[in-house]
């Protein structure tokens, strides 16, 4: 489960491994695969980050090392 915070500062926790999609619009949209929507204040990359950190805390073996410096 990861951290995160509603738009009016409330804290909750998302179980990442329910996420379909992150729409980044204004403002950041995690849509899960039950069709629930939470607007979140944490920017793309700050979810991002928390994805990463919790798998790899929680044992995943299958965590994105990042995207490959382009030539």
């Amino acid at each position: 489960m990861i951290e995160l915070h509603r738009l009016n500062g409330e804290l909750f926790l998302l179980n990442s491994d329910m996420i379909e999609v992150i729409d980044v619009t204004p403002d950041t949209v995690i849509r899960l695969v039950n069709g629930h929507r939470y607007v979140v204040a944490e920017d793309y990359a700050m979810v991002r980050e928390a994805i990463v950190a919790f798998r790899k805390e929680a044992g995943y073996s299958c965590v994105p090392l990042g995207v490959p410096d382009e030539e």
